[in-house]
C-alpha cells in the first residue's frame, strides 16, 4: 500500500516542532512532560514532545543530570506510534503509523552501537514487530528473519533458548524451505549445544528431510544410533538404506538389533524373510513359529502355510503337510493350503519313484487332483492356479491302459499308504479311480 498524504503530514509536523526552546520549555522540561504523558498513556499529548526529543536529542542531553537514555525515547515513540496504528480503522492510516515505527527502529540502529544499547533486544523487538504487523509491511516475514538471525549471531545461547526455541526454528525452517542446506546446518550445528529436547528433535527432522543421498543418510543415521543405541526407528531406516545400497551385512545386523530390542511380529518376520532369502529354511521356521504364537485368524494361517512351504523346500514332506493342514483349519475359506498339500504329494511321488514310474505311483496323482478340487470348492479365487496345475498333473495320472492292466474301475477306492508302497505309508489317505 502506498504511503498516504496524511503520513507526510505526520512527518512534517514532527520536524517543524524542532526549535531551541520548544513549546516554551527547556529540554529537561520537555523530557519530563513526555515521560509523564507516556506513563499516563496520554499518547496524543506525548507525541509532539517525543518527536522533538528524538530529533534534537537522539543520543545526548547535556542539561540532563544523570545518564541520558536517548534510546528509551525511541522505544517509547515506537510504543506511541504502534498504539495509534491500532486505533485506526483506515488501513492506509494504520500503515502510516506502522511505517513511522519502522523509521524509529532504523534511526536507532543508525545512531547507536553495541556499546550504547542492547542490540540483541532491539533486533528481537523489531523482528516481533515485523511479524505482528506483516499485513502492512512489505516482505515483513523475511525482514523479521533477518533480525532473528542477527540476534542469533549476537548471542547464540539466548536466541536458541528464547521462546523455547521458536525463533531459531523459524530460521532453520526458512533455510530448509529455500533448500539452503549449508545455511540450515550451520545454524543447527551452532545451536545444538543450547537446544532443548523438542528443538533437537526438530533439528533432527530437518536433517532427515534435507539429507537425501543414501551414503550421507547412512552416516547421519549411524551417528544418531551411536547417540541413541536403542532407537528402533533409526535401526529400521538404516536397514532400508542398507537394503537399497546393497550392504546386506549391515542390513542383517540392523534387523537382528531391531528384533532384540523389540521382538514384535514385524521385526520377527523380517528375520524370517532374510533367512528364507538365504535358503536357511530351518532358521526361518524358528522365527515363524515364534510369530505364530501371537497371531490369529488369516494371519496365523498364512504363517502356518509359510512354514509348510519352507518344509517342502527342505523336502521334509510330513512336516510340510502337518503345517499345511493346520493352515487349512485356521482359515477354512482359504484354498491355498490344499494346493500346497497337492504339491507336497506331487513331490512325494518324485521322491518315491526309483527309475521308471509304476502304475501304482501314477495313482497317487489322483490324490493330488483330489486336493486341487478341494481347493476350488473352498475358495473360487484359486481356480486359475488350480487349472494351471491340473494341466501339469492330470496328464501323468493313470491312463486308460494303466487302469486296464491294474483292473481299476472308475469309482474304485485306492489306498495311498504302505500297502501301495512303503514310501507312501506316511500319507495314509485314500483316493478314487477317475
Amino acid at each position: 500500500m502506498k504511503r498516504t498524504t496524511l503520513f507526510l503530514t505526520i512527518l512534517i509536523i514532527g520536524t517543524s516542532s524542532a526549535v531551541t526552546q520548544p513549546f516554551g520549555y527547556t529540554p529537561l522540561q520537555v523530557l519530563s512532560l513526555f515521560n509523564e504523558e507516556y506513563r499516563n498513556e496520554q499518547y496524543e499529548y506525548a507525541l509532539p514532545y517525543g518527536r522533538w526529543l528524538v530529533e534534537e536529542h537522539p543520543r545526548e542531553m547535556e542539561e540532563h543530570p544523570g545518564n541520558y537514555r536517548g534510546d528509551r525515547n525511541f522505544s517509547r515513540m515506537i510504543d506511541i506510534y504502534e498504539h495509534m496504528a491500532e486505533q485506526q480503522s483506515d488501513p492506509s492510516l494504520r500503515e502510516a503509523y506502522i511505517d513511522s515505527c519502522l523509521q524509529m527502529y532504523d534511526r536507532v540502529f543508525a545512531l547507536f552501537g553495541e556499546d550504547d544499547i542492547n542490540l540483541y533486544r532491539w533486533h528481537f523487538n523489531r523482528g516481533r514487530f515485523l511479524q505482528e504487523h506483516s499485513d502492512y509491511i512489505s516482505n515483513a516475514y523475511q525482514r523479521a528473519l533477518d533480525d532473528y538471525e542477527t540476534m542469533f549471531n549476537i548471542n547464540p545461547r539466548r536466541a536458541v533458548t528464547s521462546g523455547d526455541g521458536f525463533y531459531i526454528r523459524l530460521l532453520v525452517d526458512n533455510y530448509a524451505q529455500l533448500g539452503d542446506r549449508d545455511a540450515a546446518f550451520s545454524i543447527i550445528n551452532q545451536a545444538e549445544p543450547y537446544a532443548d529436547e523438542a528443538t533437537l528433535e526438530f533439528f533432527a527432522e530437518i536433517r532427515d528431510e534435507m539429507i537425501t543421498d543414501p551414503q550421507e543418510r547412512f552416516e547421519l543415521l549411524s551417528e544418531n544410533l551411536q547417540e541413541n543405541p536403542e532407537c528402533v526407528e533409526t535401526m529400521h531406516e538404516l536397514y532400508e538404506i542398507c537394503q537399497a545400497i546393497g550392504d546386506s551385512e549391515t542390513a542383517i545386523e540392523m534387523a537382528t538389533r531391531m528384533y532384540e530390542e523389540a521382538p514384535v511380529v514385524e521385526n520377527i518376520l523380517r528375520l524370517a524373510d532374510i533367512a528364507e532369502e538365504d535358503g536357511d529354511y530351518n532358521v526361518a521356521n524358528r522365527y515363524l513359529n515364534e510369530v505364530h504364537e501371537n497371531q490369529e485368524g488369516a494371519d496365523r494361517a498364512e504363517t502356518s502355510l509359510r512354514i509348510a512351504e519352507n518344509y517342502l523346500s527342505l523336502r521334509e514332506l510330513q512336516n510340510a503337510r502337518s503345517y499345511a493342514l493346520r493352515a487349512a483349519r485356521e482359515d477354512q475359506s482359504w484354498g491355498q493350503p490344499y494346493i500346497v498339500i497337492a504339491q507336497i504329494y506331487g513331490r512325494a511321488i518324485s521322491q518315491c519313484v526309483e527309475g521308471q514310474m509304476s502304475r501304482d505311483d501314477k495313482s497317487v496323482y489322483w490324490l493330488v487332483l483330489d486336493y486341487l478340487d478341494r481347493a476350488v470348492q473352498r475358495d473360487s479365487g484359486v481356480e486359475r492356479i488350480v487349472n494351471r496345475l491340473y494341466r501339469t498333473y492330470e496328464p501323468v495320472a493313470p491312463s486308460a491302459e494303466d487302469k486296464f492292466y491294474r483292473n481299476w474301475e472308475t469309482g474304485d477306492t485306492i489306498y495311498v499308504n504302505g500297502s501301495l508302497d512303503e514310501c507312501y505309508a506316511w500319507i495314509d489317505e485314500e483316493t478314487t479311480v477317475r
